[in-house]
């Protein structure tokens, strides 16, 4: 309801001397002010001239999101934590918000005014004639590091000379900032130190940043990218690293970032919203077995199985859904091979990241350039590997036929090999590889032992082995055995039935009894039962210990029979990566959700 006006009048008069005082008192307010403002600059004249060469940093640090930012008004906080990605700090909340439909990924971060960028575009310019890198450099991944110590030294340098009076920290935020824009990829830089994130996906620019979280699923973040001509910009970079090139006649791209993770780009009208990045990230410390046994994704006894099956060089397949854990499978398993034996992998996008102390050569696949030369095939790649002497060929995942035409080809060379694929169980695998498109013969099936599916429960969110399944030969089709299933009721690996092949196989190859392979799987149990208490679980500490087994089983198995402490195993130094926190003696709980992650 509006306030009723007032019926009172004021004679012209009166109000015209009204108005003759009141501007009278204005100009003497107004002289009084100015004489003061003189008085204290000239108090403060010193103050006054560092502050001149000042850009306000601190308060463009403390600035959130931009012109798009997310309402998150009446939410309520469900986690907060800090990140840091080169010197750029960000506070990440996590908010249920009424009028948002899925909670908010809500990131705190600098943001840099105009005047700033200013300054910082002309430090650009400089640092690109400046700083000198090699063709080399640039496209080596284990160079990265390298190249970004350069830059970042010489931007601090510029910064020291044309913001003197930022603070340290300032300059070094200001600094990574200036790295982001020009090395990497701007604000997903900080999405990307986030170890809790599995997936960044850019639908367009006009829709927020999306992110899959590991304890919350699919979030809505509160950062944009400025136009699509970015969005498209970062494609290009990422693909010219790797040999990739993206463009209106190529407007699909598979790649991956100098951390290992994969990349997927598309660009307009293809994707019909606008252009697309979809990275899947992958963890910065590598997975091992023991991290699977701790959430539960698989059992001991079946952990046991999958190290007999590759010491006896079984072949393997790992199948599963989108995100089911297929990869991080894979990966976990490839330890357990022998060291002393050469392994060769052969993908179209880069994704198999294998332990140093393995010896392990990657090859990727090349497309064609513009002019339709330089195509290097799976196929060209297995033929020139066959001349490396190979023990193991990993071919990664199993899309289309040729895939598949590669790894059974390695495996009747007589190769074990190892592959992912997708599947959502044993038997649609089966159907999947000898049925068109990929049409595999179906004899050809039996070249597998082990079928391994992969699961992720949506709901729960969590990761699980669904299905260990084993190929018998028969004289029509090839068959299943499935050893083991996962029980949702109970959360458990059972075994279902007993294994044919894999024992006829080892018996073959060994002339190992049933009796002595249920003693060895025992005591593979029993190893991994004694690295779980001690919480040897880094990717280093895990690869020790399976080097030292091939050295001198019996060693290792009565150590774990008996209990002892790794130390003297593992010497000092790996020792040392069992902090505090993780040895058994141990077991600190957090005091509250805050975490730092850097």
């Amino acid at each position: 309801m509006k306030p009723e006006k007032s019926k009172t009048t004021t004679p012209k008069k009166d109000a015209a001397q009204s108005t003759n005082n009141n501007n009278q008192k204005t100009k003497e307010t107004k002289d009084t002010t100015q004489a003061t403002t003189k008085t204290e600059t000239k108090d403060e004249n010193k103050k006054t001239e560092k502050e001149d060469k000042k850009i306000a940093v601190s308060t463009i640090l403390n600035k959130v999101g931009d012109q798009r930012d997310i309402d998150i008004t009446g939410g309520t906080v469900v986690e907060t934590y800090n990140l840091n990605a080169d010197n750029v700090y960000a506070t990440v909340t996590i908010y249920n918000v009424p009028n948002q439909y899925i909670p908010i990924y809500y990131m705190k971060r600098p943001i840099v005014t105009i005047g700033t960028l200013a300054i910082l575009n002309a430090i650009r310019e400089q640092l690109i004639m400046l700083v000198q890198i090699t063709t080399k450099e640039f496209v080596d991944p284990s160079a990265l590091g390298v190249v970004k110590e350069k830059f970042m030294k010489k931007a601090y340098d510029l910064l020291d000379r044309y913001l003197p009076s930022v603070s340290e920290k300032e300059k070094r935020t200001l600094a990574g900032n200036l790295i982001h824009e020009m090395l990497g990829l701007g604000d997903i830089e900080l999405l990307l130190s986030d170890p809790y994130l599995e997936e960044i996906v850019i639908n367009n620019h006009k829709d927020p940043i999306w992110i899959y979280h590991k304890h919350y699923g699919w979030l809505k973040t509160n950062i944009f990218t400025k136009s699509e001509d970015k969005i498209y910009n970062y494609s290009s970079s990422i693909g010219r690293r790797v040999g990739r090139e993206i463009t209106n006649l190529n407007p699909l791209m598979d790649a991956h970032l100098s951390t290992g993770d994969r990349v997927n780009a598309t660009l307009f009208p293809i994707s019909t919203n606008g252009n697309t990045i979809t990275i899947r990230k992958f963890s910065r410390s590598p997975w091992t077995i023991i991290h699977f046994l701790e959430v539960k994704t698989l059992s001991r006894e079946v952990a046991a199985l999958f190290w007999l099956a590759i010491q006896y060089e079984l072949n393997i397949l790992v199948a599963g859904g989108t995100a089911s854990g297929k990869t991080s499978m894979l990966n976990i398993l490839m330890p357990f091979m022998p060291p002393n034996q050469r392994i060769i992998s052969i993908e179209d996008t880069r994704e198999i990241n294998l332990p140093k102390f393995l010896h392990w050569v990657p090859f990727s696949s090349r497309e064609a350039n513009p002019e339709g030369k330089g195509h290097v095939t799976m196929l060209d790649l297995l033929a020139n590997s066959l001349r490396m002497r190979p023990d193991r060929i990993i071919i990664g995942e199993i899309r289309r036929s040729k895939e598949a035409e590669v790894m059974f080809e390695a495996i009747r060379t007589g190769h074990s090999a190892y592959a992912t694929f997708h599947g959502d169980k044993a038997e649609e695998v089966q159907k999947r590889l000898t049925n068109p498109p990929i049409n595999l013969p179906k004899s050809s099936l039996s070249a597998l032992h082990l079928i391994v599916v992969q699961y992720r429960h949506r709901r729960k969110g969590v990761r699980r082995t669904l299905e260990v399944a084993e190929v018998i030969k028969t004289e029509g089709e090839d068959s299943l055995n499935i050893i083991y299933q996962w029980n949702p009721r109970t959360d458990t690996l059972e075994k279902v039935n007993k294994s044919y092949r894999i024992y006829k196989e080892i018996q073959l190859y060994t002339g190992m009894s049933n009796e002595e392979i249920d003693t060895d799987l025992a005591n593979k149990a029993k190893i991994l039962e004694w690295m779980t208490k001690y919480q040897i679980k880094t990717i280093n500490t895990v690869g020790k210990v399976f080097a030292e087994y091939y050295r001198d089983e019996n060693s290792v198995i009565k150590l774990a029979k008996s209990g002892t402490s790794p130390k003297e195993l593992l010497g000092p130094e790996l020792y040392a990566e069992i902090t505090p926190a993780q040895k058994p003696s141990t077991q600190p709980e957090d005091s509250d959700n805050q975490k730092t992650h850097e």
